[in-house]
């Protein structure tokens, strides 16, 4: 073959080459956009989750520069952020034996629950990850965030002279007035409460280990849920 004969058939081909780097690079650009969706989409189905991590530390830092030992703070997994306040703090019970009102000296402990719960700002992490709610609505999910008040109380019997019925009656009552105080003391919406009582059914240790079983937990909820029929949820 002369050189001429060469050169011009490598000319030829020279645009097969070229042809062969355009189709990797788009191929390569594809790939790279598969992935971010894919990632995306991680983030986007994953972000209950974080955000209850998120949460979790939050809370737990505040809990340490505080020095707030009498709050016991664990991730409860699909339950929540679990927060446990004790009957007693020091001398100090959180209500009169079987009544649901709570003693004013103990508003100084609630209040510093109060304050950690509000500064979290549950209500605005819909505006501020508008863009994720956004996309899980298209998906038919939504975000479902829940401030869960819980009462349990110890298995001695009620006196006939009690207003309640029993002590799961009790437990729910005392429930509710935590439920109305942080309500009161924070921006987060009422739509976000909910409230339930389970009386000595819940011990955290031995039936007859009273002070530790009379005990008020709050769970912060974020669940990803399906929408029916298009409803919104917060």
């Amino acid at each position: 073959m002369s050189h001429i004969s060469f050169v011009a058939e490598r000319a030829s081909n020279s645009w097969k080459v070229t042809y062969s780097d355009l189709l990797t690079g788009l191929l390569a650009f594809f790939l790279l956009l598969i992935i971010k969706a894919e990632e995306d989409a991680n983030t986007t189905f994953k972000f209950a989750d974080q955000m209850k991590s998120v949460i979790y530390s939050k809370i737990a830092k505040e809990k340490q520069d505080r020095n707030i030992d009498w709050l016991y703070v664990e991730h409860a997994g699909p339950k929540g952020i679990k927060l446990l306040i004790p009957s007693e703090i020091g001398e100090q019970t959180f209500f009169e034996s079987a009544d649901d009102q709570i003693v004013i000296n103990f508003i100084f402990y609630l209040r510093t629950v109060a304050r950690i719960v509000g500064g979290l700002e549950l209500e605005k992490i819909p505006v501020r990850h508008a863009d994720v709610f956004r996309k899980l609505k298209a998906a038919g999910k939504a975000i479902k965030i829940n401030v869960r008040i819980e009462g349990h109380s110890d298995a001695v019997p009620l006196g006939r002279s009690s207003r309640f019925r029993d002590n799961w009656d009790l437990s729910t009552a005392r429930a509710h007035q935590v439920m109305k105080f942080l309500m009161k003391e924070t921006q987060i919406p009422d739509s976000f409460f909910s409230v339930s009582g389970y009386g000595p059914f819940h011990p955290l240790v031995d039936m007859n280990s009273y002070d530790e079983n009379r005990r008020v937990e709050i769970y912060l909820d974020i669940q990803m849920i399906d929408l029916e029929n298009g409803s919104n949820v917060r």
